[in-house]
């Protein structure tokens, strides 16, 4: 897809970037909507940090309780906790999982089929034992183990990657540890898709890619090319042929270095001087991440100084200056930069 704009596509700056992406992300004002909604309307939250979705949602929701989203993920199964884009933990709705399912995994299933495959593996084989094994949550030894006992030793000597070929061919998601689910960490039990989420099937590659695309740019948008794939995961060349079938049916735009920009039609960009309030973003934020370039999400860049003791005044004032220059070397572009100690 080429860079060069389309001649109704209106510069967009940096600020005004900026200020769509914020409010895409309900950080320009809280909303009060239901968990579910939020989640689709954000594409998607990272959930490899455990606190993370508390965080993220606190920020961006009215009056939000934790319960809320415990209920979604334990009772209803309207929250789906599995490992998505770029290999990583994500909390997404359950409407949206088998798509982003085929999106994000599908292309990486080719290459661990080959690795197994080779050792006279059939995936198909695997994925009907552990769906059938994993009716009820199971911890993943427990899965590895009954699939081993069946069908023999699986290829391969890294058992992170004998997981991801399980899991991704029986579509294999969380469960919450001991029936509860708090801020438990990543060895939660596993559970097959199917069984927890009651309906729904994994649509066709293109349809998935569909759906990628057009939560992509409910979110985060305007944005090109190369940032849905970066927030896939996937090769551009993969999300390419979908998004040219899409593009008439977005706005087009481009930022100040040329790149063409995709939006869906009727998406709030508010205007550059639009005030932005402070919120609290958690460790890998999607916000943070989502984008080949963030530069449209960075102003400040501070260094936080946590000394052994107490500091004399000039050791503080030393201290100080040293993370102020170890600020600008880390974040040349930051609009600020600056250190505190405590």
């Amino acid at each position: 897809m080429s860079k060069r704009p389309a001649v109704d596509a209106p510069v967009l700056t940096l600020r005004q970037l900026n200020r769509a992406t914020l409010a895409r992300q309900m950080l320009l004002e809280r909303t009060a909507i239901p968990v579910v909604t939020a989640i689709e309307r954000l594409a998607a939250l990272q959930a490899q940090w455990a606190p993370s979705p508390y965080v993220a949602l606190w920020s961006r929701l009215e009056n939000f309780k934790r319960e809320r989203l415990w209920n979604a993920i334990e009772q209803t199964h309207t929250v789906i906790r599995a490992r998505l884009m770029r290999g990583t933990l994500h909390l997404v709705s359950a409407r949206d999982f088998f798509a982003y399912a085929v999106a994000t995994q599908d292309l990486q299933r080719g290459a661990w089929n080959r690795l197994q495959v080779g050792q006279g593996v059939d995936p198909n084989a695997v994925a009907k034992l552990a769906v059938a094994f994993a009716r009820e949550p199971r911890l993943k030894e427990e899965v590895v183990a009954h699939l081993t006992e069946r069908l023999g030793s699986f290829g391969g000597p890294y058992k992170w990657l004998i997981w991801r070929f399980v899991s991704a061919h029986a579509d294999l998601v969380s469960a919450p540890p001991g029936g509860h689910w708090s801020y438990g960490g990543t060895n939660a039990p596993y559970v097959a898709a199917r069984h927890w989420i009651g309906n729904g099937s994994r649509p066709s590659e293109e349809d998935a890619l569909r759906l990628l695309i057009r939560r992509y740019l409910a979110a985060f948008g305007p944005a090109s090319l190369a940032d849905i794939a970066q927030f896939a995961g996937q090769v551009p060349a993969r999300i390419r042929p979908v998004l040219d079938q899409l593009a008439p049916s977005f706005r087009r735009f481009r930022d100040e270095q040329g790149h063409v920009l995709f939006d869906v039609p009727r998406a709030p960009r508010p205007a550059s001087d639009t005030p932005a309030p402070v919120r609290f973003l958690p460790r890998y934020d999607e916000l943070l991440i989502g984008y080949e370039h963030r530069d449209r999400t960075k102003s400040d860049a501070v260094v936080r100084i946590r000394p052994f003791g107490p500091l004399a005044p000039a050791a503080r004032a030393a201290a100080v200056e040293e993370g102020e220059a170890l600020a600008r070397f880390m974040a040349p572009d930051a609009k600020t930069h600056g250190a505190r100690v405590g």
